[in-house]
């Protein structure tokens, strides 16, 4: 890693004061990522039997002017979170499971609830104030309010979800084809990288083959959390870099992962046959 990029991507992180003060620096940086290794894509299934998906019929259109919930970037980024859950269950976490922890634990809440809450409550009077002003005619503003505010925020983090699943099952599927893929929370969130081999660096991307490629691009910057940038990160000579590409999904509130061709694509880069 060059120091330019350390120093911006973690020395800045871990000398954050709010950071500090809430526990983040301590419980990451001397994170262990275990449980994962042990599942297989066996687990994923029982997780899909399970799943409830957490968004219900909102749909995108109704919530992607709220930049509060798009923008928000709470203490614990999300998949600290996920893969704290990840270590003690002992597999990744149902959403419901997620949810129990996060708003129904003390822990849970002093680590995310709490910010939650206080971010959702100020979406809430800014789409009370933007309904009443321009929406005179809606019957209940107060509820439509709620529900904006309460569903911007599941999209946004469900988002979230949906990515770290599909991120740890690419690394199961992997690792049951022979290679030690490993992955830590740090990683992802301060480094952009979804997974490594040795000094191969892994990244997970979901394309929409509609896009044209400029706003392909675009749309990959925004999604991805500038993961496409990982190759900046990390001297070329030192590491090399593979990228599992995905289609969209077509159905909506399901888990997206990759096909054996895509896998099958992802597996010769890594064994730098591709």
């Amino acid at each position: 890693m060059t120091p330019q990029a350390r120093e911006a991507y973690y020395t800045r992180w871990e000398d954050n004061p709010k950071r500090i003060k809430h526990g983040v620096v301590a419980a990451m940086r001397d994170h262990t990522t275990k449980a994962i290794y042990d599942c297989s894509t066996v687990t994923f299934d029982w997780i899909k039997q399970h799943h409830k998906h957490p968004l219900g019929d909102l749909k995108k259109s109704e919530i992607k002017h709220i930049v509060a919930a798009r923008d928000w970037e709470p203490s614990f980024a999300f998949v600290h979170l996920f893969h704290l859950l990840l270590e003690d269950i002992g597999r990744p976490p149902l959403w419901s499971e997620f949810d129990q922890f996060v708003y129904g634990t003390h822990r849970g809440r002093e680590m995310f609830g709490d910010e939650r809450a206080e971010c959702e409550a100020k979406i809430f009077n800014e789409e009370l104030a933007r309904i009443t002003s321009k929406h005179r005619r809606v019957i209940d503003p107060e509820n439509r309010a709620r529900y904006l505010a309460k569903g911007s925020l599941d999209w946004r983090i469900g988002n979230a979800y949906y990515g770290f699943m599909r991120e740890m099952y690419t690394a199961v599927a992997l690792r049951e084809r022979g290679l030690d893929v490993r992955v830590h929370p740090l990683a992802d969130a301060n480094f952009r990288a979804d997974g490594w081999v040795g000094n191969a660096i892994l990244s997970v991307f979901v394309i929409n083959p509609r896009f044209k490629m400029a706003d392909q691009q675009r749309a990959e910057v925004v999604q991805r959390g500038r993961k496409k940038h990982v190759e900046e990160l990390f001297p070329g000579g030192q590491f090399s870099f593979a990228a599992l590409t995905m289609d969209s999904a077509e159905e909506h509130g399901e888990f997206h992962f990759p096909t054996p061709a895509e896998l099958d694509k992802v597996e010769r880069q890594l064994r730098g046959k591709g």
